[in-house]
């Protein structure tokens, strides 16, 4: 839902969270406002207005940052697989299909010569596809059993803002399909996180009792995942 206040257009959307959620967005300083079900539009007017200057000083914060140079998948570039960086190369070809393979330290990537930089990032992202679920399919099953869990559905999504989400309702998560991008132990964190959404729709105090009790070292990856080098091409977002 679209709020419009002082001619500025705020994204309103309802999620099962305890408190309102006030983001401004990179690269062009979208204003998201997370809200729960319970609150009232009244209340998310009010706290719109008591934030208003907030929001006009980090729009203009966002708005005045560098553009962050976004990959062309040409040869050279530096690609990342569960952690570790490889050099692109891509390979013209005229016959076949399109496909990419790993050879030692080098990400070969055989396409059409005419190939445009969408179709590049397409061709590996299906590549990483496979590969993090089979990631993801381990971890989940050894945390599901290590926790005494029944089993969920889940399925890998290219996400803009999130690294998974979870419907604990229909116990069904979404993994980023960036996480074939980060170390092991990050992905690991990003299912515990998810799984512990299961019994705590929040991240208040008892969600992160139970982030500790499951993953003692858990903010350290939280940390490291959010900072890793994945996020060269992206700007960090304001929250309030």
């Amino acid at each position: 839902m679209i709020h419009r206040l002082n001619d500025i257009d705020i994204e309103v959307e309802r999620k099962f969270i305890r408190s309102m959620r006030l983001s401004i967005l990179p690269p062009d300083a979208r204003v998201h406002l997370s809200v729960p079900f319970f609150v009232s539009s009244e209340a998310v007017q009010s706290f719109l207005l008591s934030r208003w200057e907030w929001i006009c000083r980090n729009r203009e914060k966002v708005l005045n940052r560098p553009r962050p140079q976004l990959p062309e998948y040409v040869s050279g570039e530096q690609h990342y697989l569960f952690g570790r960086p490889y050099t692109l190369q891509p390979e013209s070809v005229t016959s076949g299909a399109n496909a990419v393979v790993l050879e030692g330290e080098t990400i070969i990537m055989r396409c059409r010569p005419n190939s445009t930089v969408a179709n590049r990032r397409a061709l590996l992202h299906e590549w990483y596809r496979p590969l993090l679920r089979a990631r993801l399919t381990a971890l989940v099953s050894l945390w599901l059993a290590r926790l005494g869990e029944a089993p969920v559905e889940w399925t890998i999504r290219h996400m803009r803002r999130e690294w998974g989400s979870c419907a604990a309702r229909k116990r069904r998560l979404v993994f980023n399909l960036d996480l074939a991008r980060v170390p092991d132990e990050c992905i690991e964190y990003v299912v515990v996180h998810e799984l512990t959404h299961l019994a705590v729709q929040n991240h208040g105090p008892a969600f992160q009792t139970l982030m500790t009790q499951r993953l003692p070292n858990w903010k350290n990856l939280r940390k490291q995942l959010n900072n890793s080098s994945l996020w060269n091409t992206r700007s960090k977002q304001s929250e309030c």
